[in-house]
């Protein structure tokens, strides 16, 4: 009794210690295991690794029998489902499928499920283990991706070798083809070469010895530059070589270049076909001597360039113009773009764009001269073709056309002048049909009744009075013609260098008193443009008469501000006179704003004669004159003049 007692202690610690054991590793292994009552859907029991793989405690698990549908991902239900059914025909099922985790990332989890089976061998109970194969998924799709990568890395190899339109074979160490591109295999074709395969698999040096038209010498030479580029003593290597088949002659230009592969040696060699590129240079060559007698006996500056903008050829007068406009002599071989200013350079290369697409440009430029003069030229783009129609070259000519755009600019002129004195003869006519004939009509009148002998002398002196009144508003308007004469005259008087700052100081100086009466503000920059080549008097006047109009009709509750500015743009200065006069309404009086005896504020003293005269001056001197004004807020007048109106004058 005692022995079976005993026995039966050491049974029962051994199962307790066995117990013991499985619930350690049941409790600490990674994997997550599990039971479930199939008959009650219920879950027995789940390890707490669960709360590592999913996220859920068990204590979760086991409250929540609707967890599943929350863990497993939507995507992959059906392959769970399919999973779970397979047991209940008594097989063990192995699934792999995603679920989401607590946090909310998406991890892969493969499964195996274990049908448990009653004494009657029906399923009620199954046993399952699921672990997390994250890391190994994420692993097979890189390498998966790897493996696309490098299968279109290949394919794409292959159509970039097949796209370029030289022969290219690769070779091993042993001059042996790797591989080789669709031009190579049509060139095996021509040379009906007999090698399998395109000479893939043999030796490079041994096929191209057979090749058809290749003297010795030429195969010679390019035979020990592939060596050197396989064997490393040189990092490449570039040849030309002729062929001559049965009924041509071609060119061929060979480049070798090692493989860029650190795991073996290599090189890639192409056969490129330049025969054009040949035809065309000695075409090229041929054309330059035959218009060489031509180049140097026009009157045009030449420049031959070929399709890379490189300069071919240029006579005489190109490299004369070259030095004299751009300080820089012309040389074959350089880069034409080059002897461009920078701001013309973006111009220039839409030109030879168009030139390149079978254009013609023409244009006319201007350049500025180191004495202060400048010059015109017609510039005209023209590419040379050959007989397929391809460009292959450009034709630059700048001819001198400045004599001919002074004779434009003086007819342009005299037309003005023309124009200008039909509207002198117009006012003119307008002057003495309404200002002289109201004068004349009243002195007709007044003279009647001096002869009238019965007047007494109170009526004979009023009359007189009348008379004279009349006389002077009849001077007056001899004098203003006398003054608009006078305008016309003047232009040929000698024009000098004015300073604009000496010019407002000394009007300044001139109208101290009506500037310091009226609490004038003057200011100016002039450091833009602080000097003009132009008739100095007509400046003062203009200048003058705009400040004096600035003051006159000033604001009564403002001081006079007065701002005189200078700007260059281009060939042409512009001076802004701005003040915070009472402004005009353009709107009403724009039109008529320069014409004369139009006056539009009568609050003040004048007749209108000052803007009239402005403009007449300022039109005078090749210029012309705008404004802009806002009633009560002030008035600003833009003047335009040429940079050098000694050029208007020089005729």
């Amino acid at each position: 009794a005692v022995s079976n007692a005993l026995e039966k202690y050491r049974l029962d610690y051994e199962r307790q210690r066995a117990s013991d054991e499985m619930n350690l590793l049941f409790n600490t292994i990674d994997e997550v295991f599990f039971s479930q009552d199939l008959v009650t859907s219920k879950l027995i029991q789940i390890s707490p690794a669960c709360e590592q793989v999913f996220g859920y405690s068990a204590a979760e698990i086991m409250a929540d029998p609707d967890i599943g549908d929350k863990i497993v991902h939507p995507e992959d239900k059906q392959l769970q489902e399919e999973s779970f059914q397979k047991i209940y025909s008594g097989d063990i099922s192995m699934a792999q499928y995603r679920i989401i985790h607590k946090d909310k990332s998406i991890r892969w989890i493969e499964s195996k499920l274990v049908p448990g089976l009653n004494a009657a061998g029906k399923v009620v109970r199954l046993n399952g283990v699921a672990r997390d194969i994250t890391e190994r998924k994420n692993t097979e799709e890189q390498i998966y991706q790897n493996h696309i990568q490098l299968q279109e890395a290949s394919e794409t190899q292959a159509a970039i070798l097949n796209a370029l339109p030289p022969s290219i074979a690769l070779l091993n160490e042993h001059c042996k083809i790797m591989a080789v591109n669709q031009s190579w295999k049509k060139a095996a074709l021509i040379n009906n070469l007999g090698i399998p395969n395109y000479g893939v698999g043999y030796s490079y040096l041994a096929i191209a010895e057979k090749a058809i038209g290749v003297d010795r010498a030429s195969w010679s030479k390019i035979e020990k530059g592939i060596k050197d580029v396989i064997a490393g003593t040189k990092r490449g290597f570039s040849a030309e070589y002729v062929t001559h088949l049965s009924t041509e002659k071609k060119y061929f230009q060979v480049l070798v270049a090692p493989l860029a592969d650190h795991k073996q040696k290599g090189a890639v060699v192409l056969h490129i076909d330049v025969t054009d590129q040949k035809l065309a240079e000695a075409s090229l060559v041929q054309s330059e001597a035959n218009l060489r007698s031509i180049f140097e006996n026009t009157d045009q500056a030449i420049v031959l360039l070929d399709t890379n903008f490189n300069i071919v050829s240029f006579n005489t007068n190109a490299s004369v113009l070259s030095v004299r406009n751009f300080h820089k002599k012309l040389k074959v071989g350089k880069k034409g773009i080059l002897y461009f200013p920078n701001e013309r350079k973006s111009r220039v290369k839409e030109m030879i764009a168009h030139v390149m697409n079978h254009q013609m440009v023409s244009y006319e430029t201007i350049y500025d001269l180191a004495d202060g003069s400048v010059e015109w030229y017609e510039v005209k783009w023209v590419g040379v073709v050959n007989e397929k129609n391809e460009t292959i070259g450009i034709i630059l000519t700048l001819k001198n056309i400045t004599d001919k755009k002074i004779a434009d600019i003086e007819r342009d002129k005299i037309t003005a002048d023309l124009v200008q004195r039909n509207k002198d003869l117009e006012q003119f006519t307008y002057i003495v049909s309404h200002n002289l004939r109201a004068p004349v009509a009243n002195i007709l009148g007044l003279s009647n009744l001096l002869n009238d002998v019965d007047a007494c002398e109170d009526e004979s002196q009023e009359v007189l009075k009348a008379l004279s009144n009349s006389v002077t508003s009849l001077d007056k308007v001899i004098l203003d013609l006398n003054n608009i004469l006078q305008v016309s005259q003047e232009v040929n008087d000698k024009v000098e260098q004015v300073s604009l700052p000496d010019l407002v100081e000394e009007i300044r100086s001139g109208i101290s008193q009506m500037m310091d009466k009226n609490r004038v503000t003057l200011t100016y920059d002039f450091s833009e443009v602080g000097e003009i080549l132009t008739l100095k008097t007509y400046l003062y006047s203009i200048f003058q008469n705009l400040i004096i109009n600035s003051i006159k009709y000033r604001r009564a509750d403002t001081d006079p501000v007065i701002s005189i500015k200078s700007k260059l743009n281009t060939h042409r200065v512009c001076i802004f006179f701005d003040d915070n006069s009472k402004g005009i309404d353009l709107a009403k009086y724009g039109p008529h704003i320069f014409g004369l005896y139009k006056r539009f504020d009568t609050s003040v003293e004048g007749k209108g004669m000052g803007l009239f005269m402005v403009k007449k001056q300022v039109e005078s001197l090749g210029g012309s004159i705008s404004v802009k004004s806002e009633l009560n807020k002030g008035t600003e007048f833009k003047v335009e003049l040429p940079k050098s109106q000694g050029k208007v004058f020089d005729k």
